[in-house]
């Protein structure tokens, strides 16, 4: 560690009671959280004696663990619970800005996150906390691609980010907007609707349930399975998987009796069935189950590449993945995409 002599260590201490900028000194950065855009964007929950905080990239503590529950950030904010109650921390402050006040609180998208509060219905406020679209719903998901479903006397529509209704209240489940598109279930079964609200998917055959889309495809289950239609609800891959997810980097999981396999979007299977459980490829890696444990395969190869098991495994985000070790008493932690340990599970 760098020496100090006491005259630095005094304009150190002065510096962050400041607030202000300090290049060259890495305490004096870890202490008053003044981060470079990258750190102060990404930061990941922590769990430490119990309590909930959030690290950066490189391991460090930034938000000291105090919450009941943290979740990942999104949109420069994430949700904390205290007690029973939701606030959030903003990730470039590194600070909560918005005090314990909600029953529930979802992802901040186009600078609008859904809340409830006691005794009253869902609204959406913006990154200030101020409330800018009334509380007058039954629920509401977070936006996407500029519109947000929300449940009003037990029936979907969709809502701009002014509020305004685009899409009345009819459906009885709402997907979220992807691709232009979103799946929406009428009384004959799913369907797709446009940005318009018109109804531009309709199948002559029932879709008992309907996915997001991505490469251009969505997976749709049938009688016979689950297949992929395209953005004009042409049929592409027919129904005969037993569950089929949406794509992610060009690869899909899908589930033939007890394994599950990759394909790419012509249904090449580009990794054989031979998982117990899967999750979506991100930055180049997808989690795996093998037996009783997670680990995960190269995209390019499909073989693994990081053999270390773990209880539960969760996608790569900015090249850190929690994992978990343990089920009665679970320890979280992260790894680099080499398998090495950022924080070491903790709990």
């Amino acid at each position: 560690m760098q020496y100090f002599t006491n005259h630095t260590k005094l304009l150190c201490f002065l510096l962050i009671v400041m607030a202000a900028s300090v290049y060259g000194c890495n305490l004096v950065d870890s202490l008053s959280g003044e981060k470079d855009e990258k750190e102060s964007t990404h930061i990941y929950p922590i769990l430490l004696n119990e309590q909930w905080g959030y690290m950066n990239a490189e391991g460090s503590i930034v938000i000291a663990p105090s919450f009941d529950e943290a979740r990942d950030a999104s949109g420069h904010m994430a949700a904390v619970r205290t007690g029973i109650l939701w606030g959030y921390v903003n990730t470039d402050s590194l600070k909560q800005v918005i005090p314990p006040t909600y029953t529930s609180a979802s992802a901040f998208n186009d600078g609008l996150a859904p809340v409830h509060a006691e005794g009253k219905g869902f609204g959406f406020i913006n990154k200030k906390g101020d409330l800018v679209i009334e509380a007058q719903y039954d629920f509401a998901a977070s936006f996407s691609e500029g519109k947000a479903a929300v449940r009003a006397d037990g029936l979907w529509g969709y809502i701009n980010t002014n509020g305004t209704t685009i899409i009345e209240p009819k459906y009885s489940e709402a997907r979220p907007y992807s691709e232009g598109l979103a799946a929406v279930e009428s009384f004959n079964g799913w369907i797709y609707v446009d940005a318009s609200g018109d109804e531009v998917i309709e199948p002559s055959f029932q879709l008992t349930s309907a996915g997001t889309f991505s490469s251009g495809l969505a997976p749709i289950e049938t009688a016979e399975g689950w297949g992929y239609i395209d953005t004009s609800g042409n049929t592409v891959i027919t129904p005969k998987y037993d569950e089929a997810a949406s794509f992610s980097e060009e690869r899909a999981w899908v589930r033939k009796d007890d394994y599950i396999g990759y394909i790419d979007p012509d249904e090449t299977v580009i990794i054989d069935p031979q998982f117990s459980e899967a999750k979506n490829f991100s930055e180049h890696l997808a989690a795996v189950k093998i037996h009783n444990n997670w680990f995960y395969i190269n995209r390019a190869s499909g073989l693994l590449v990081i053999t270390e098991g773990h209880t539960n495994a969760e996608s790569f985000n900015n090249g850190l993945a929690r994992v978990q070790i343990g089920d009665e008493e679970p320890r979280f932690g992260y790894i680099n995409k080499a398998g090495e340990y950022i924080w070491y599970p903790s709990n």
